[in-house]
């Protein structure tokens, strides 16, 4: 009689399968007796095996084989800028490439504390490496590190957090940071913003426009339509029939002009409106893609293996007044949140004015008058454009920066 195998959940529906000389990784809960199910990985020794839409979308071989022996080390990090688990493989660089291990990542598991997941994670990793025969390699423990007896200068931005991958390609760990702001957990969608929306679905997540956005868009490309008509018929009309004329003269072209740049408008509005789309962060596909509202038609599509990171572009936040001495400082800004696959940006939304509050607003203060890219904190801004950017980072397992312009 065989023991049944030890089954861990991780994020987004994925499920692990632990058994003597055999791990696997299902999208959703497997059921042995339901029949064959065809795994999304599976690792035996000698052989990793993975399906082809898994590999695609983890640029590994088109025929889902991968050689152990590419594997440089198998890999359990933790992730600050999501609070989160991550699992994944370092592959050895292919030839022609440079001498940089390559993150593919396998699963997570949901933010919160370091401790509720941490035991599931390392015995994940360390399962699939006794399988295939690879080191094992734990990443960026959240254990407190002792105080320091001198604190770095606060006028210095925060070192920069690096995802599980870097943190082991480079093996080395930056020196503790003393922060007086409180740890602030990422909370979950739905977020609302000026035109867009992010919610939770089966799938994953969406940024999608808000139905009234759409219906005021319509409506306003019906009034431009019937404004250019009533114009020109007016127009034209006053030409034609044959009665007194009109005073000034010129006045019914005025008409006739002002309703061709009504047309136009009427044009370009109905234009917009029946192009409306979606991003969708599609945790099943594992991509992330843009699709036409109307005609489901996508326009692009980026695989999650392929995304670097997660950037969030704002304007320097401006302070709104804080309710006691002591308080976060409420603050606005606007908001950009982009892809980056190593060759491009990716607009996922314009997310206009955004508003919050900021934990260490002096600090932040200061180091917004240093232009650039930085880690994204959300002690410094705890806004929901920036909760929005840890949680599409979070599902894609990829790293979130801040850019300030």
């Amino acid at each position: 009689m065989t023991n049944p195998p030890e089954i861990i959940h991780a994020a987004y529906n994925l499920t692990i399968e632990l058994e003597p000389g055999r791990w696997r990784l299902f999208n959703g809960a497997h059921d042995p007796s339901a029949g064959v199910v065809r795994p999304l990985l599976e690792a035996r020794p000698g052989a990793i095996v993975c399906s082809p839409t898994f590999a695609r979308a983890r640029r590994l071989p088109e025929d889902g084989y991968v050689d152990p022996a590419t594997v440089a080390r198998v890999v359990v990090g933790w992730a600050p800028e999501s609070r989160n688990w991550h699992l994944g493989l370092m592959l050895q660089p292919a030839s022609g490439d440079a001498d940089r291990l390559r993150w593919c990542g396998l699963a997570h598991w949901p933010s919160g504390r370091a401790e509720e997941y941490e035991a599931q994670a390392t015995a994940s990793g360390r399962a699939l490496a006794e399988v295939i025969g690879r080191p094992f390699h734990i990443v960026g423990a959240p254990h407190p590190a002792p105080v320091t007896a001198t604190p770095p200068t606060p006028l210095a931005p925060a070192p920069p957090v690096e995802s599980p991958a870097r943190q082991a390609e480079t093996e080395s760990t930056a020196p503790p940071v003393l922060r007086a702001a409180p740890v602030v957990t990422p909370r979950t969608p739905p977020f609302a913003f000026e035109e867009w929306r992010m919610a939770a679905t089966r799938r994953g997540f969406i940024f999608a426009r808000p139905t009234r956005w759409v219906i005021a868009l319509v409506l306003r490309a019906a009034g431009y339509t019937v404004a250019a008509l009533l114009f020109v018929m007016l127009g034209i009309g006053s030409l034609q029939s044959g009665l007194a004329q009109v005073n000034p003269p010129w006045l019914p072209y005025v008409g006739v002009g002002v309703g061709g740049v009504l047309g136009l408008l009427a044009l370009m509005t109905w234009g917009r409106a029946l192009t409306v789309s979606d991003v969708l962060i599609d945790t099943q596909r594992r991509e992330v893609w843009r699709r036409n509202r109307f005609s489901g038609r996508a326009r692009w599509r980026v695989p999650f293996d392929r995304v670097e990171y997660v950037l969030l572009t704002q304007t320097p936040a401006r302070a709104r007044g804080r309710k006691t001495l002591d308080g976060p400082v409420a603050i606005a800004h606007d908001a950009w949140l982009h892809l980056y696959d190593g060759r491009r940006f990716w607009l996922v939304a314009e997310l206009g004015r955004v508003e919050g509050r900021s934990h260490a607003w002096p600090l932040v203060e200061r180091l917004q008058k240093q232009r650039g890219r930085r880690a994204l904190d959300l002690a410094h801004y705890d806004t929901p454009a920036h909760h929005a950017a840890v949680c599409a980072a979070g599902a894609i397992a990829a790293a979130v920066w801040l850019d300030i312009r």
